[in-house]
């Protein structure tokens, strides 16, 4: 009798709170909390990167457009930091994939409320049925549908949001040696792409003509020459800007192909190889228990 009534006492329990939590009155599942915060931080984290990654993107995708002009007996332009292509198409792919990391997070955050509520009815339904059964036993396939009920609701109300915080949190801290130097690889070349986006060619401001000079064809002529000669030099020296940054980015490919499959590599680890792992472990402790009672 106190077995029963201990299954069915922990039954409404559970059923009070996943129907309190699915009426979104506010969650009251301990294992929820540390879930959300995870799924938060983590999707927190790739937005940086995220937005790292399309800035170095910008500057190389504009690097590439500058054409030099050239004139040996026929006119002909040259797109000299196209050899950044390659470079560029990684950096794109590493963003998306970087992307769906954010999304899958930030969908993790929106949707661990409702699967944990929904598993939390589902295991009071299987403690009740369970009590019921431990109470009369008459019905056949009442213990079973309750044994599994049971489970899947413990799992998708408990183990599951608890083996996602504890794999993320286990994740960061064997993680952050690597997560630092990757990050630090990424800022150095995340400024040098800042440097690559603010060396914009400017226009030339329009000069005013002083008081006394009249403003005939030679006037005109000769504030036009100025101003073409001054944005002919401000040209060269954006282009010098764009040679000197692209040249010392080239230089760092290795390190932005390395830091970027560092970092994929750690949110694969933090968010599905050690959750899952836990998650395995959890189920299989789970049915070595069950099969042991």
């Amino acid at each position: 009798m106190r077995r029963v009534l201990l299954t069915g006492l922990a039954g409404l329990v559970a059923l009070a709170i996943g129907l309190w939590e699915l009426s979104g009155r506010g969650p009251l599942n301990p294992a929820l909390a540390p879930a959300s915060a995870a799924a938060e931080e983590i999707a927190a984290t790739t937005a940086g990167v995220y937005v790292s990654l399309r800035i170095i993107n910008a500057a190389l995708s504009t690097a590439q457009e500058i054409e030099v002009g050239a004139s040996v007996g026929a006119q002909a332009s040259l797109q000299p930091f196209k050899v950044l292509e390659p470079v560029d198409d990684t950096v794109e792919r590493v963003a998306d994939v970087v992307f769906a990391v954010a999304a899958g997070a930030a969908l993790a955050t929106v949707g661990f409320a409702p699967v944990a509520a929904l598993g939390l009815c589902l295991l009071g339904l299987g403690c009740l049925l369970r009590a019921f059964d431990d109470a009369l036993p008459s019905v056949d396939g009442m213990r079973t549908a309750a044994a599994y009920a049971m489970r899947v609701g413990l799992t998708l109300g408990v183990i599951l949001p608890a083996g996602f915080a504890g794999g993320v949190h286990l994740g960061d801290r064997i993680t952050q040696p690597q997560w630092q130097a990757a990050m630090a690889e990424l800022d150095a070349v995340t400024a040098e792409a800042r440097i690559l986006v603010g060396a914009g060619i400017e226009a030339p401001e329009a000069t005013a003509p002083a008081d006394g000079v009249p403003e005939g064809l030679f006037a005109r002529l000769g504030a036009q020459l100025q101003a073409a000669g001054d944005g002919v030099g401000e040209a060269v020296e954006a282009v010098g800007r764009y040679r000197d940054a692209a040249v010392l980015m080239m230089g760092q490919a290795d390190d932005l192909f390395r830091s970027s499959l560092t970092i994929i590599g750690i949110f694969a680890l933090r968010i599905l190889v050690l959750p899952a792992l836990l998650l395995w472990g959890a189920l299989a402790l789970m049915r070595r228990s069950a099969g042991a009672g």
